[in-house]
């Protein structure tokens, strides 16, 4: 009888540090939400102790962009010592057309998803693209660990003007957007 192999766990990773001020990068990805829609952003502010400091920032928008796609994005940041570091994240985009077979989602949540699974992917559909969660390197260029709201709307802006998947070729047409731009500048 062949006994199962235990998956090997992976290193417990932290929050991802931002490189710019606190003020500096939520104006910036409040600025890159507002390119795909015209609505607000929720901001859900958490404060902590006794002088009621911000200790957590979560945004949150959803719904349709100008392209009329399909988008929820989700971003959760910790502040410590007025750095901000993003704890984690979900950015998701579902075509108009074909939604089902294109739909892709960046997920980086390392206190929720379990130990033995890789703590940031791309969700893609796994009977076109071979496999349900990309990670990276083994399955993507993409290093998951440098994206923000800012890049992933630069994402899903070049996916609607060539339609090219982020999990098509190791994501090789995206890696400027993701890997680059050490300021979380607009690179697109």
């Amino acid at each position: 009888m062949k006994q199962k192999m235990k998956p090997k766990n992976r290193p417990k990773r932290g929050p991802i540090p931002t490189s710019i001020p606190l003020r500096d990068y939520i104006k910036n990805e409040i600025t890159s939400l507002k390119k795909i829609t015209n609505s607000q952003p929720t901001m859900n502010k958490i404060s902590s102790g006794d002088n009621s400091k911000l200790s957590e920032l979560i945004i949150c928008s959803h719904g349709k962009d100008y392209a009329l796609n399909d988008f929820l994005i989700t971003e959760k940041i910790v502040i410590t010592d007025g750095k901000a570091f993003i704890k984690e994240y979900r950015y998701a985009l579902t075509p108009a057309a074909d939604g089902e077979e294109q739909y892709f989602r960046f997920d980086f949540q390392p206190s929720k998803i379990p130990i033995r699974f890789p703590d940031s992917h791309i969700n893609v559909n796994e009977h076109i693209y071979g496999k349900h969660h990309l990670i990276y390197p083994t399955d993507t260029e993409l290093d998951l660990h440098k994206l923000t709201i800012q890049k992933a709307v630069n994402v899903f802006c070049y996916y609607e003007n060539t339609f090219i998947h982020p999990a098509t070729d190791f994501g090789k047409a995206y890696v400027s957007l993701v890997n680059g731009g050490k300021n979380n500048e607009n690179i697109y």
